[in-house]
């Protein structure tokens, strides 16, 4: 009787033990489905408001970026001597031969971050599923490339220390001549067949149309592309908004909307496109940084490009830094630089985001062959370039004697050097010993 009970009661105990483990092993499994499940539906979700149809595979981030920024900017025309070669891309050695050439010439001028074109013209400098490829990367629109050029120069920048946006330019799109040759396989190239009002015609350039939100998230899945591919450091916006003051370019959408003035409207649709773009930037690596190169004139900015750099600089999840063209000398009538330089510090009032300053060597360089800055209102001002060589120096001074700026980035590379050889540019020299010692000071 007393074996029986013993028997009985161990039955019992196992009995116990196996329910609590299935019991456990049921809870461990509902849970793991319903975070499955939970990534699904996200995934769903994501592939419904966005043009990427693949997964990207998941890596593990590495970023760098610096607390003071000392920028210069890579233009599309700056690489694409590099890129190609007779019209078509260069062997992948002599590439990367020309990138450590550049790149050991930025490091050795104290430049700790580039920002890199990679979206010049609704096109790729890679081979992307939503754009083509760039003209300027492969020789010609419908050239093929062999290699991944990007994935290269970001490789070889962070070997140096050297932190790489990647830079796009939202709006403007190819010319009508060249979106006849790229082929019917990207939505630009649709939207141009349907003419739904998406992609639009502005003289012989065409452009997208941000009323729309699949306009919006063509670029911003754009973005999140690059971030997905590289390890980028963070996403750069140049100042190509609004192309046009005319009605005809969204006025039907204008009437359609709830919005009272077309201004109001536009500003809208681009505070839309830049918060979309934030997003996807910090949902890919929070430690990347995205910001926006808008044009120095603030009235010009607001009124006839739609940009509220107000708005931006004012209220957190926008933007991480703004860096205004302040491509003005100290005499120019309407924009002297100092007066400027203060006006964009003022409205920079959230705490969270930095002033970076953009500089231009472009008008040094082109006053050595005599070239006016024509846009300057005074005559004084028109020749200030030709007369004086110390323009960068004493605007350097007063970034650095500006509390609220964080750096500097210069435009672009090959005005300070052959984009070839790596030889430094003559007509840059003068300016180039006046801040010498400035662009090695550590603010």
């Amino acid at each position: 009787m007393k074996k029986n009970c013993w028997y009985l009661i161990v039955l019992v105990i196992c009995f116990i033990l196996f329910t609590c483990v299935n019991a456990c092993y049921l809870l461990v499994k509902e849970n793991s489905e319903s975070e499955i499940s939970q990534c699904s539906d996200t995934e769903s979700l994501g592939k419904e408001q966005s043009f990427i149809s693949e997964t990207s595979e998941i890596h593990e981030r590495t970023t760098i970026n610096y607390d003071y920024i000392k920028g210069i900017w890579v233009s599309q025309f700056d690489m694409s001597p590099i890129y190609c070669k007779n019209s078509v891309q260069r062997d992948k050695e002599s590439y990367t031969s020309l990138v450590e050439t550049m790149l050991n010439n930025i490091k050795k001028d104290s430049f700790n971050t580039i920002f890199l074109q990679l979206r010049p013209n609704g096109d790729s400098m890679y081979e992307s599923n939503l754009f083509p490829v760039s003209r300027y990367v492969s020789g010609a629109y419908g050239n093929g490339i062999s290699y991944d050029a990007v994935e290269i120069f970001i490789e070889k920048a962070h070997e140096l220390g050297i932190s790489v946006h990647g830079w796009i330019n939202p709006l403007r799109l190819m010319s009508v001549n060249d979106i006849e040759v790229i082929g019917e396989d990207y939505l630009i190239t649709k939207w141009f067949r349907q003419q739904n009002g998406r992609v639009v015609v502005v003289e012989d350039r065409l452009y997208l149309n941000p009323a729309y939100q699949d306009a919006r998230q063509l670029i911003i899945d754009g973005a999140a592309e690059i971030m997905s591919r590289y390890d980028i450091d963070g996403i750069h916006m140049d100042d190509y908004f609004y192309p046009t003051k005319e009605e005809a370019f969204d006025r039907a959408e204008f009437a359609s909307s709830e919005f009272g003035d077309l201004g109001d409207f536009r500003r809208n649709n681009i505070n839309l496109l830049v918060k979309g773009l934030y997003e996807a930037v910090k949902a890919a690596d929070s430690s990347a940084i995205y910001g926006i190169a808008p044009a120095g004139n603030l009235y010009s900015l607001k009124n006839y490009y739609y940009a509220d750099a107000y708005k931006w600089c004012s209220e957190s999840g926008y933007i991480d830094y703004i860096m205004p063209q302040l491509y003005f000398g100290f005499l120019n009538k309407s924009c002297p630089f100092d007066k400027v330089l203060t006006d964009w510090a003022e409205i920079v009032t959230e705490p969270s985001i930095r002033l970076i300053v953009g500089l231009t060597a472009a008008k040094a360089v082109l006053a050595v062959n005599g070239e006016l800055d024509v846009f300057a209102g005074s005559e004084e001002g028109k020749n200030e370039w030709i007369n004086n060589k110390d323009i960068l120096y004493r605007s350097l001074l007063e970034i650095y004697s500006e509390e609220k700026a964080d750096g500097y980035c210069f435009f672009c590379y090959q005005y300070l050097y052959d984009v070839i050889t790596g030889e430094p540019n003559p007509a840059f020299s003068e300016e180039r010993e006046n801040i010498g010692e400035l662009l090695e000071y550590n603010n």
